[in-house]
Formats: C-alpha cells, structure tokens, sequence
C-alpha cells in the first residue's frame, strides 16, 4: 500500500524549489510587510557597511590627519587618471602646495608613489595637518620657532602642516589645542555613529516585529488551508496515514516552516547583502589587501561542503531516532494499562533505555561535528586577522594605505565571519523546515475527491433537502487494496421508510457498506442510489445531513455535552428534550451538575460506555435524519441501558430508513428486511421468519449464536 510521503525522507539538497515556492505563495499575500521587512533589512545593511567606513575617515582625517605634500603639477594630474582621483581629496594650502592625505594614496601603486617621491612632485616628510587652533601666546612662540626651523610650515587660514616625527614639540594638552577642531569633528562623527546605532537597533526591532506579523500571518493561512485540505481528502488517505503525523503536519512542520523563513530566508538575505557589500568595497578600495583577506575563503568553502555533508548525515539520524524514539513513547503511553497488568515496566524501561541511548549517540555525533566546525572557522577568522594586519603593517611603512583603512578592513573581516559562524545552525533549520515542507506539500498533493464540507452559522444545515429514503445498491464492486476486493457484486434494495439489518462474520463487508452508502468511499464498480439518484451526483453535504450514524465506538469533543450534540447545528431546546427523552439520555443528563452544558473531557472518558452510546442516539436523532444506521450500536451497552435503548429503537426508526448492522441476532428480528453476508458477497435476504424458514445460512448462524446462549445458560 502505497502512502502520499514519507516520514523519514530527508533531502539531499538545502533548498527545495517546491518549498520556497510554497513558504513564499503565502508570504506574498502580505508583500506590504515582506517590502517593509526587506526595507529594514536595508536599513541594517548600510548602517552595517557604514560604521567601518566612517571610522576609516574619523581616524585618517580628524585623529591620524596624515599625509604628504605635492606640488601642483597639472600635467602630471592630467597624465595619470590615478593621480588625478588622489587630487580629487587633497587640500589646496596654497598655489604651490597640496596636502594630500595618507589613506588617498592607496589608489597609487608603491611604484607609483616611489616615482613621485623621487621626482619631488611628492614630499619624502610625512605631515599632520592643523586647522583653525585654539592656541595661547606660548603656543604660538613654539610654533614660530617651529617654522623658523622648518619644523613646521604656516599657510593662510590658519593652516599649519607640522612634521609627523615632530609632535614631540608640543605637550599633551597644547597637541588638544592645536587639534581642537579635529576633536570637535570626531565627537561630532561619534555622535553620528552612535544615531546610527540607535537607527540601526530601530530597524532590528521593527524588522523582527514585521517579520514575526508577516510569517504568523502566512503560517495561519497555510494551516487553515492545510487543515481545509485534510477535511476534504479521501477516507482512503486516513487509512494509510497515522493520525499523529497529520498532526505533526499542522503543527511541528508548519512551525519548521515559520522558522524557516522568520530565522534563515531573510537573515540569508541580510547577510549575502551584508557579504556582497564588504567584499564590494574592499576590493575597491585595496585591491592587493582584499586578496590578502581572500586566501582563507577557499579554505572556508572546503570546510562548509564537509560539514554540510556531515552534518546532513548527523540530521539524518537524529531524525530517524527521534522519530523511533517518538513511536516508542506513543505506543507505550497509550497501552499503559497492558503494561501495567502484564507487568512488563521492566522489560519496556530496559527497552526505552536503548532506544533513548540512540538518541543521545545521534546528538552527541552532532555536537562533535560542530565542536569542529565552530572552532575551525574562529582558527580561520583570526588566521585572517593576523596576516592582514601583518600585510597592512607594510604597506602602511611603504605609504600605501592608512591607519584608518587597515582599521576598517579589520572591523568588515569580524562581520564576513559572523554569518558563516551561524551555518551550523542554519543548517539544521534548513535541513529540517526542507524535510518539513517536503512532508507538507505530500499531503497538498494527496489527492481531493470531494470540497469540505462547512457548516457555519448562516448555514446550520448545509443546503439540506430530505430524501424519502429509497436505498438501491446495483451490482456494486469496492477494495481497499487494488485487486482484493471486499464487496463482489452485491445488490439490494432498501425501501423507503423500512428497516434492514446487516449480518454476517467478521470481514464480510457490513460496516463498508454503510460507508460507501455515506460516500466515505468511491466504488470501483456498480452504482449506489438514493431515490433513484446516484449517490454520485448529490451533493455531499447534501447526503450526509440526510445520514445519521451511531458507530459501536462512540466519540465526543473535549466541549460541552450540547456543543456534542448539536455539532454546528442551531439549538432548539424543546427539539434536545424530545430527542433525549426518545433515547432515555435524560435520565443521567438530569443526575449531572451542568446538565447539558456538562464538560465533557477527552473521548468522553468520565462517561461510561452506554452513556456514550445514548448521547450518541441523541447527537443522531437532533438532526432528524432521513437514513439512521446503526453500526453495533448496542453491543458496548450494559442488559439495564439495552433494554432502553430496544424499548425506543422502534420510536426511532418510525418514519424513516434505517439499516442496522449487529452480532446479536435478536436485536434485529424486527427489521423489515435482514441482508446475510459472507465474503462480501449477498447470500440471503428477507425478513426473520423467512430466513429461518428457508434454514439456510441466516439460520445456521441463529442456531450456533443461540445454541452457544443455551449452553451458556
């Protein structure tokens, strides 16, 4: 028997295209909040990528404030597009004299800097520009005799350029003088910055709030119509899969699901911006450092495609054994009672044990793939850390970069490594919503013979049109299972308004019967007609309001007695007495604190047997059926309750069609009709006396079933 997917599937790939495909179908019905989310993500991003690079400048214009001076040589400018972007940042002290600053230099080659330097269009000296100082009369005397000696040069505007191995002229306090403007500038950028965090922990709130909105909302409708689909699958599906897991479809799967995209799918995003955007701006602004960054990445992919293949095997098994250990728990629990009377605790906790044991193996093998992982990729952060700051060092003695550049590459290789620090557990976020979603979309594909069938409070009853209740099956065919059939051509006819009652062993085909006749079921072969329509053809909801049926397993919703009763459908009380009256439920009914509005706890368990049973005769009668089946519907019930329920069975059956399917033969003497079946093939029909008469197979199994009552006696 094939079944619609599987539980332990698991995918090879991280992303399956159906299931992005099914996460974003949802998400897109509130693109307003995905666009809003996207737009903080873009927020965060530049704000990321911003705070490096201005702190490049705060350190290279307003502290460091380094640079060399060129003469202005606009044939050369002209000459050389390169030199003519380093010219493009200088300050024109004078005619003669540009200040270039050091971090501009890095668009120059070494060589290129060595050929300016040695043809006196650049200064060997190294200078610290000074504007605007605030500086006392004794100040001004060493900066005079600073001039004097060539120590310092003296520009219009209050400008100054003073020779870096010089700043030993000055004491603590006049240096905080001179560069009062500087410092000004830098508190100025530090408050700048630190609004840009108050932005930028704006945005992470705001984008989080919008994220968790946006999937809660596209979760809610992906449960709905998930749940709306199950409602409107073949009974066949149910039959092959556990209930549990369906329950695990709405639930767990659908939360993976939400997890997938509120903690990986944007943060992936965000990230890969995040990613693209360091790596833009390193290569454009040191080429030859970018490349120095660059050697660990090869490295970096080879660990992530091991670990991914590792980790996938790890998933795999945590799955599998959680999976078996979950089958364990729920097998147990729910056949506690067994355990308990044939005292096997023992035997089962020994069981558990190992059980529990490949669990606690599967995790442990995953911790240690990522005790690996995770340090690994630290090794490889600092690895990076340490030969860029040892290139950089150089290249700031060769005049090549600045301080500031080097800072900001340092800063952007922290955030290329914290994204890829997190895989492992994107990893299993992804391996798990992808086996998820697989599971999810097994059940949307499973396939819908019928709409659901909503009953709302504008319509109680479903668009309900009586039948007169004429019931005729034609030569009708059925199998669970292709090839093994358990109806063979059976044929009868039901007149309207009459009772028949279905015998035969156990596996003869009584109780499909009525399943095929509520359409539970399609027939492979013959027709099913209900006053002369074909069963086919009437609307299900339109059928199954005209059928009422009480099984020999009674269930109740954890709700109250009357919500048990009325399903939906409008209360009318006077209807509720009359019908718990008929069916004897009174008489308890009336022993209870709440009456009808008696909580009901799960299946019903504070409530015996017959009490069950006669709720359920009411629950059958308050809809006023056209067709009443009863399917074993007395056999649970104890002598006291049977003789009630006998005592109005005929009340019951008055005025409409009923088909009764029983074990105890006299329960069903006074039908009109008794079907005798036997391999799913029709072998007698008739009412009692004629059956006996004819002491055919009916009669045979009269005869054990009361020979059996006598010996019994």
């Amino acid at each position: 028997m094939s079944t619609y997917f599987h539980e332990d599937s698991n995918p090879d790939t991280l992303f399956n295209k159906e299931v992005v495909k099914l996460l974003f179908r949802y998400i897109y019905r509130y693109k307003k909040f995905l666009l809003l989310a996207l737009f903080f993500v873009s927020v965060i991003t530049t704000t990321t990528l911003l705070v490096p690079f201005l702190a490049r400048q705060v350190i290279d214009k307003y502290i460091i404030k380094s640079g060399l001076i060129v003469l202005n040589d606009t044939t050369y400018s002209l000459n050389h597009p390169d030199f003519k972007k380093v010219l493009s940042g200088s300050i024109d002290l004078n005619s003669d004299t540009v200040f270039v600053f050091r971090n501009d230099l890095s668009k120059l080659s070494a060589k290129e800097i060595k050929n300016l330097t040695d043809s006196g269009i650049l200064s060997h000296d190294k200078y610290i520009l000074i504007e605007s100082p605030q500086i006392s009369e004794l100040v001004r005397v060493k900066i005079d005799a600073a001039v004097k000696r060539h120590d310092m040069y003296s520009f219009p505007a209050e400008r100054y350029l003073l020779k870096e191995n010089k700043r030993s002229l000055f004491t603590v306090a006049e240096t905080a003088a001179l560069r009062y403007r500087d410092i000004s500038k830098t508190g100025y950028m530090v408050l700048f910055v630190i609004g840009l965090f108050i932005l930028q922990y704006a945005a992470s709130y705001f984008q989080i709030i919008t994220l968790m909105r946006l999937s809660q909302y596209a979760m809610k409708d992906l449960r709905t119509d998930l749940f709306s689909h199950i409602l409107s699958l073949e009974l066949s599906f149910f039959d092959k899969n556990p209930v549990g897991r369906l329950v695990n479809r709405i639930t767990n799967d659908i939360e993976s699901l939400n997890e997938l995209f509120s903690s990986v799918l944007v943060t992936l995003f965000q990230d890969i911006l995040i990613l693209t955007g360091i790596t833009v701006i390193m290569y454009a602004t040191d080429v030859h450092l970018a490349m120095i960054v660059s050697i660990s990445f090869p490295f970096l992919i080879l660990v992530m495609v091991i670990f991914r293949a590792k980790a996938r095997n790890a998933y795999r098994t945590i799955r599998t054994t959680i999976a078996d250990l979950n089958s364990f728990l729920n097998e147990n629990i729910s056949n506690i009672r067994i355990i308990q009377i044939f005292v096997q605790e023992l035997r089962q906790l020994t069981k558990f044990r190992n059980v529990n044991r490949k669990v606690y193996d599967a995790n442990i093998d995953q911790l240690m793939i990522n005790a690996v992982f995770h340090p690994l990729i630290q090794f490889f952060k600092w690895f990076t850390i340490a030969i860029t700051i040892y290139f950089g060092a150089g290249f700031i003695l060769q005049g090549r970069i600045s301080y500031g550049l080097l800072v900001m590459f340092l800063t952007y290789i922290n955030s290329l490594f914290d994204p890829i620090s997190d895989l492992a557990e994107k990893f299993d976020i992804l391996q798990s919503a992808t086996a998820a979603g697989e599971k999810i979309l097994g059940v949307l594909k499973a396939p819908v013979r019928i709409e659901p069938v909503i009953c709302t409070k504008d319509k109680p009853d479903l668009g309900r049109k009586p039948f007169e209740g004429e019931i005729v099956f034609e030569d009708v065919w059925f199998s669970y299972i292709p090839g093994e059939w358990v109806l063979k051509g059976v044929s009868f006819t039901v007149p309207a308004k009459s009772s028949l009652a279905i015998v035969g062993e156990t596996g003869s085909g009584k109780t499909t019967i009525i399943s095929l006749l509520s359409g539970l079921y399609p027939i492979q072969k013959g027709r099913i007609l209900i006053d002369g329509v074909d069963i086919t053809t009437i609307p299900v909801g339109t059928l199954r309001s005209n059928i009422a049926t009480v099984m020999q397993e009674v269930f109740l919703f954890s709700r109250s007695i009357k919500e048990n009763i009325i399903l939906g459908k409008q209360w009318d009380e006077d209807t509720f007495k009359h019908v718990s009256t008929l069916t004897h439920a009174n008489s308890f009914l009336q022993r209870l604190p709440e009456k009808e509005n008696q909580q009901v706890m799960e299946r019903g368990v504070t409530f015996s047997a017959g009490e069950r049973q006669l709720l359920a005769f009411t629950r059958a009668l308050y809809f006023d059926p056209s067709v009443l089946i009863l399917d074993e519907a007395t056999s649970n019930i104890d002598t006291e309750t049977e003789v009630l329920i006998q005592d109005a069975i005929s009340k019951l059956i008055a005025g409409r069609t009923s088909i009764m399917i029983a074990h105890r033969l006299s329960t069903i003497r006074s039908a009109t009709n008794i079907l005798v079946l036997n391999k799913g093939q029709v072998m007698e029909i008739g009412n009692h006396n004629r059956l006996i008469m004819q002491q055919g197979y009916y009669y045979d199994l009269f005869r054990l079933q009361f020979a059996g009552v006598r010996e019994a006696g």
